[in-house]
């Protein structure tokens, strides 16, 4: 059952409330998330990175856009 609920994303004040209060020490031995669950959430990670790198290379181009659709700048 631990082993489950960390898998689905509970948080681990939520495991040890349903799991009868049981100690960080105790929650880690007794929750063996497996390997799959693991992939998972580092895919998940990777994909958010990817996407915020993107969305700062867009705002960048947009950026250089305006920059020079405006025209030369002068100073007086």
């Amino acid at each position: 059952m631990v082993t489950e609920l960390a898998e689905s994303g509970a948080g681990d004040e939520v495991i040890m409330s349903i799991a009868g209060h049981v100690s960080r020490a105790m929650l880690s031995r007794y929750s063996h998330v497996r390997m799959e669950a693991k992939r998972r959430a580092r895919g998940e990670i990777a994909a958010r990175q990817r996407a915020s790198d993107e969305e700062r290379l867009e705002h960048a181009e947009r950026r250089l856009q305006t920059a020079a659709s405006s025209g030369p700048v002068v100073v007086q």
